[in-house]
């Protein structure tokens, strides 16, 4: 190839065409650049990644993880065609072995001994025990009440007190001087109770379980393909990042990715402070998570279940009752005169029965007649995962719930 037509070819790479010739590229599924994952640290499976791959030649891409503190583990090989198909790559290292921090992949390939490729995945992993919460149910009794209106009705007897009469002697007749007296009259205090029959009302909820079968679902592919890489792995050679553009095809695979290209550390301390300073400026990215975070599962124990009460009010009882009070009034009897000159015979008093007055007091009492219980049932969804179709979710990309 001329200098001259090297020279156009490099300019309109430069540009951002990539009309010239067909790249390769490679996508993140489950993991993307600069997103923040969780993994949970208490799964005993290894770490593996999707990748998809497009205008890739016959060729597998040779993929390793790079941890936070720059040591490498190269992972299995994932074939670069066909096109649009989702390639698992599973790595030497378990999730328990995983903590948080900057991770990276590399896509390294020869890409057929065409135009080589070297791409990076860089993002953040949280590594924790996964929390559950538990979700308490609110069932509602339904209670009917019955009010009481207690009446009470006044009525009024008047007792009359006669005083003994006073003498005196003015004439000769004899007179026999009768006095009546009435006692004051008695109250007699009778006590009588109404009871109100009533209806108790007991909650007895019932927990019914149902399976669900948990599904796979599978991440968006992300809209832009992976950047090129800016680490030089040492397992092994990555032709796209060699220093040597004399091949044209070298060159124009390094130019084709020219708005991802950024110069490379050339020190691992430099490397590792570049990939930190990366994931703090892109915060607006949202968090995903390949392995799920937090659980909610719902109370069984139903004795736990919150209880809530709903009131209606039935007709109202009446109950009445008569309350008697008592007047006293006192009678004083006018002076009996005797003649003087005569005698005069002693008073003859006269009493009279006394009189008894009855005061009723009412009092209420409540007996339970009948329990009403009641038994509302409360589903709880159980996710059932079967291990075969979690497997082929995760070669997928995917995530079972």
């Amino acid at each position: 190839m001329s200098i001259l037509r090297l020279s156009g070819f490099l300019a309109t790479a430069l540009l951002g065409s990539r009309s010239l010739a067909q790249s390769c590229d490679s996508y993140g599924i489950d993991f993307q650049s600069n997103g923040n994952y969780f993994q949970n640290i208490s799964s005993p499976d290894a770490f593996t990644f999707a990748s998809l791959f497009e205008g890739c030649g016959n060729d597998v891409a040779n993929n390793i993880l790079v941890d936070p503190n720059g040591d490498e583990y190269q992972c299995t090989d994932t074939p670069l065609q066909p096109d649009d198909v989702t390639q698992l790559s599973t790595c030497p290292m378990d999730k328990n072995q995983l903590w948080s921090g900057d991770w990276s992949v590399l896509i390294i390939s020869n890409n057929g001994d065409a135009d080589p490729i070297a791409y990076e995945r860089d993002f953040y992993l949280t590594v924790g025990i996964p929390s559950t919460i538990t979700y308490t149910p609110t069932v509602t009794i339904f209670k009917t009440t019955t009010p009481v209106v207690l009446i009470t009705a006044t009525s009024t007897i008047i007792s009359t007190t006669t005083l003994l009469a006073k003498t005196t002697s003015v004439a000769s007749v004899t007179k026999s001087p009768t006095v009546t007296i009435t006692p004051a009259s008695a109250t007699v205090v009778v006590t009588k109770t109404a009871t109100l029959q009533t209806t108790a009302y007991t909650l007895k909820p019932v927990a019914i379980t149902k399976t669900k079968t948990a599904t796979c679902s599978i991440p968006t592919t992300a809209q832009h393909p992976d950047p090129t890489a800016t680490i030089t792995p040492s397992l092994v050679t990555a032709a796209a990042l060699s220093t040597d553009t004399t091949a044209s095809s070298t060159a124009a695979a390094r130019f084709r990715r020219g708005l991802f290209d950024r110069a490379v550390p050339l020190d691992r301390a430099a490397r590792i402070a570049e990939r930190k300073a990366r994931r703090e400026a892109n915060d607006k990215i949202q968090k995903r998570a390949p392995d799920t975070a937090t659980t909610t599962v719902t109370e069984l124990n139903t004795a736990l279940y919150i209880t809530s009460t709903s009131v209606s009010t039935d007709v109202a009882t009446t109950i009445t009752s008569t309350s008697v009070a008592t007047a006293t009034s006192t009678v004083t009897p006018p002076v009996v005169t005797v003649k003087s000159g005569t005698t005069t015979l002693s008073v003859v008093t006269v009493m009279l029965k006394q009189s008894t007055t009855t005061k009723t007091v009412m009092t209420v009492s409540t007996t339970t007649v009948k329990t009403i219980t009641s038994s509302p049932t409360v589903t709880v969804t159980i996710t059932s995962t079967n291990a075969r179709s979690a497997v082929a979710c995760t070669a997928k990309g995917g995530q079972m719930n």
